[in-house]
């Protein structure tokens, strides 16, 4: 009918922080093909913002809309309390254990008025639930039904650390200040996806890295300690479904919104078989066998990427599985799992050899 008023929804306005990295890349990307959302991201460089936000550099990534970047970090609270407090949803990706920035984020969400959802959807990290026994399997699996928040209490109380006292800190608040918080926990994170910046993950890349300038592929101990994983697509995905059932009221929060996020487990000597097999078949491969060796935790906190023995033996030889019954509930439905790790190691190895032959 001629002289109608097309209705137009407002879009669901979302900051992310972390938007360049590994996880948050991929949850940018994600989160950019949905049209109900209108994203700002922080960066801390100009010339990502140019990547970010240039069509014609990334034009398969974009349906209509880019985001907005706001050049800055982590350490600007300022910064992050205002652009929260223009939000209706903030996804933390940067940082598992920067409690300043965590607390400003949930203090710009309590001011964002009246019509905002305030919503904080925080990243985590398992290692806030992993048993060091020297390289050796120990341990319980955790499901994410139990009460996580009374678990990390309890090992915050034993030893404190960045992810429990920041996970404990984000429900605290947010039961406080009236946000509505969730705390996404994912285990050994693989593979690559559609991301406006491509970046290798953290935990498995170090070791491969190793095996090509050593021809060793190492474990701690007896490398039967395991860790629980998660494909990166997967991962993304369910931050997007996550989101959209906080939005609609089904997602436990606070106490209660703590999710894993995985999708089988591989023990470190699995791992390193598969750092083997992934660097033998490389194009160009010449050093011949890689071997597979044990080593200490010591030699494993001195290589690039760690951050010393704990980070170590959290990173390489300790225990932590966990069940994700929430998410599944919510209907994630994971998609990538067992043959996938060797692939994402095979192609994680491919880049890292091009770099170590200055290509």
């Amino acid at each position: 009918m001629s002289g109608e008023v097309p209705i137009t929804i407002p879009k669901l306005k979302v900051f992310v922080t972390g938007g360049t990295g590994y996880i948050g890349g991929a949850v940018l990307t994600t989160l950019l093909r949905s049209p109900d959302f209108e994203i700002t991201t922080l960066v801390r460089s100009e010339s990502a913002i140019e990547t970010l936000t240039s069509p014609s550099t990334n034009p398969k990534f974009f349906t209509g809309s880019t985001p907005k970047c706001v050049l800055g970090s982590l350490s600007d609270t300022d910064l992050l309390r205002k652009l929260a407090s223009e939000s209706d949803i903030v996804v933390n990706c940067a940082s598992a254990n920067d409690l300043p920035a965590a607390e400003a984020i949930i203090d710009g969400l309590s001011e964002s008025g009246e019509g905002r959802k305030k919503i904080l959807v925080h990243t985590s990290g398992t290692s806030a639930l992993a048993t060091y026994n020297g390289g050796d399997e120990a341990g319980r699996p955790y499901d994410d039904t139990e009460d996580l928040v009374e678990v990390l209490r309890e090992w915050n109380e034993r030893e404190e650390y960045g992810h429990r006292t920041v996970t404990l800190k984000v429900a605290e608040l947010g039961k406080k200040k009236g946000i509505s918080t969730y705390s996404i926990v994912p285990p050994t994170i693989y593979g690559q996806t559609a991301a406006i910046i491509p970046r290798l993950s953290i935990q498995i890349p170090p070791l491969i890295r190793t095996a090509i300038e050593t021809k060793k592929a190492r474990f701690i101990g007896s490398g039967s300690a395991v860790w629980s994983n998660v494909h990166l697509t997967d991962l993304a995905h369910f931050y997007e479904i996550l989101i959209r059932c906080a939005l609609s009221g089904v997602a436990k929060s606070g106490d209660d919104g703590i999710y894993f996020a995985s999708n089988g487990e591989k023990s470190w000597k699995d791992i390193a078989y598969g750092v083997k097999e992934a660097v033998e078949g490389l194009e160009g491969w010449d050093g011949g066998k890689v071997g597979l060796e044990s080593w200490t935790v010591e030699d494993a906190a001195g290589i690039e990427g760690v951050d010393g023995i704990r980070d170590a033996q959290l990173a390489f030889g300790s225990n932590v599985i966990t069940v994700p019954t929430k998410a599944l509930e919510l209907g994630w439905k994971p998609a990538f799992g067992g043959e996938a790790v060797l692939e994402s190691m095979k192609k994680d190895a491919a880049a890292l050899w091009k770099q170590f032959k200055g290509e």
